[in-house]
């Protein structure tokens, strides 16, 4: 009889125990500190947010000055950060002015995140969350994803973010929470890469000192051509011209003057923009 009963209560016990060590790892959305929702404190509230001498940051190398430009995607990081904790978990929100979901968080390493959803406030949102054993490492981990900006100007988008630095224990005692947020700011001289109407055609390229760019215009008009770089800077003016129905080539020159790197080529022809990427080197 004994025997019987220890066989019918390990497979409980397991359960426990996997259900507990389930809860403590794996990430959970909508604790992200952002507006109708806590923090990962909800659960893990033995000390006050931010305390306990730990950090949580986000960053995004590839943004400049938190300035997105429609429709890019950057890559960005969380990293959570206590001396003597040897596991880390994260949840990661992007929002605009309505609390909305902003642009598209994406998973660049499946083995640390995930993406997870919770409705809050009648909107699915949307988050960056840890794996499973996800966070397992020696007092800091750094997650790894990116977000593609909204198609258009949204107006500013807010980062919230919180993360637990944890004692690995299978429960929710002992762990300390850490919570920020960021804004990202639309970069309103940036070029628009979505709309490309007019048909233009670039050679040599990459290019050194020089570049013909062929257009063909359906209509008596200004023709302007302007170089931006990746974070939507006018880099030059190259050419403002009337044109004339028909193909035509114009050769853009002193390249040389602009540093090495990938640009973003605008030829306005009849009112239409197209946009093509271009390499100086």
């Amino acid at each position: 009889m004994i025997r019987k009963l220890l066989l019918g209560v390990m497979p409980i016990a397991m359960i426990a125990l996997f259900t507990s060590e389930k809860m403590s790892d794996n990430g959970k959305a909508g604790y992200t500190g952002s507006p109708g929702e806590q923090t990962c404190i909800n659960c893990h509230n033995d000390f006050s947010v931010n305390s306990g001498g730990g950090s949580i940051a986000i960053g995004a190398p590839t943004m400049t000055n938190w300035e997105y430009v429609s429709g890019t995607t950057y890559n960005m990081s969380v990293t959570v950060a206590r001396t003597g904790n040897g596991m880390f978990g994260i949840a990661i929100e992007a929002l605009d002015a309505t609390n909305d979901n902003a642009g598209t968080l994406n998973i660049t390493d499946a083995a640390s995140t995930q993406i997870k959803s919770r409705t809050v406030s009648g909107i699915s949102r949307r988050n960056v969350v840890h794996m499973l054993d996800g966070g397992l490492n020696a007092d800091s981990k750094e997650f790894n994803f990116s977000w593609t900006a909204p198609a258009t100007n949204v107006g500013p988008v807010t980062f919230f973010y919180s993360g637990i630095a944890a004692d690995a224990d299978g429960n929710e005692t002992g762990d300390y929470v850490y919570a920020g947020s960021q804004v990202a700011n639309p970069n309103t001289t940036a070029i628009n890469i979505v709309k490309a109407e007019a048909s233009t055609s670039v050679y040599p390229n990459p290019a050194s000192s020089f570049m013909n760019v062929t257009y063909t215009a359906k209509q008596s008009g200004t023709v302007s051509m302007n170089l931006f770089n990746l974070n939507g800077q006018l880099v030059q003016k190259q050419i403002a011209s009337s044109s004339q129905p028909g193909l035509h080539t114009e050769s853009i020159r002193n390249l040389n003057e602009i540093p090495i790197g990938i640009y973003m080529l605008q030829t306005i022809v009849d009112g239409s923009a197209n946009i093509q990427k271009v390499i100086i080197q």
